[in-house]
């Protein structure tokens, strides 16, 4: 975040961060903070280059489950059940809409569950519900590896930066699964009669000056180039700082573009022989 913010303020044109801050001190940058966290939000939602996943616990007669927190877009969902020939049954996705009009019952219906579909907004998180609707209780999801710790908590200055996946307890605080071990990439067994889902995710908030945003490194300028547009547009209309921001705005723009573009490239075991 030190580095993104001396970049910010090269961009700005600027030593210190009195013209950009409420308070105009010359080391406040919550107006700069405001603005990278935005951009990193932005490039995820324009990019969808941060994935995780998340088990969730499922109740006998509980039709509503809610996403994690940080859920922006669904990009698989699976029913486990231990007793099934390859454990993992793919959910298929599916709208409200669509069930009301191809079965009648679909809210009372009970049994093994075979289509998720995405319910209303629950504050600021989003919700999904299951049909049929789960008969019986899903086992209470437990942690066990050498490698990883689950916590009912993340900072976001996590000591071993790797993936975070996500425990859905319904009956009590969520849990966030962390890795214990410097380049360990932790795994964790489904809990028998579970969820488990990939998901597309919003990046964590930058609020630590050693931390190191999520987004790929080769992309993190982009970050500074929306901060610089943020805060540029700002200004009269008619001036030189205003037109600026509409440059910051097309590099930014270029970034993700450049981003897209390369995800269309094949992978790379393609070209392998």
């Amino acid at each position: 975040l030190t580095q993104l913010r001396a970049l910010a303020l090269r961009m700005l044109r600027v030593t210190g961060t009195t013209r950009f801050s409420p308070t105009q001190g010359t080391a406040d940058y919550d107006w700069i903070d405001d603005a990278l966290n935005r951009g990193q939000d932005q490039f995820v939602r324009l990019t969808r280059c941060l994935k995780s996943y998340a088990i969730i616990e499922i109740n006998a007669n509980q039709r509503l489950y809610r996403m994690p927190d940080d859920y922006l877009d669904l990009a698989q969902a699976y029913f486990y059940k231990s007793t099934l020939t390859n454990g993992y049954t793919t959910l298929i996705a599916t709208s409200a809409e669509s069930l009301n009009e191809e079965v009648s019952n679909y809210r009372t219906d009970t049994g093994t569950p075979e289509y998720l579909y995405l319910d209303r907004n629950y504050g600021q998180g989003q919700t999904f519900g299951l049909y049929p609707i789960p008969d019986t209780d899903g086992t209470t999801p437990t942690f066990s590896s050498d490698y990883g710790v689950a916590v009912q908590w993340v900072c976001p200055l996590y000591t071993y930066s790797q993936d975070v996946g996500t425990i859905i307890n319904v009956d009590s605080a969520d849990e966030f699964i962390l890795p214990s071990q410097e380049g360990v990439v932790v795994d964790v067994q489904v809990a028998d009669g579970n969820i488990f889902i990939e998901y597309i995710r919003l990046p964590q908030e930058l609020n630590g000056t050693t931390q190191i945003t999520e987004i790929p490194r080769e992309y993190q300028k982009a970050l500074c180039y929306y901060c610089a547009h943020d805060l540029l547009s700002n200004e009269p209309e008619d001036s030189a700082e205003f037109k600026r921001s509409q440059y910051y705005d097309q590099k930014f723009k270029e970034e993700v573009a450049t981003y897209v573009q390369r995800q269309k490239r094949p992978p790379m075991a393609t070209h392998l022989r």
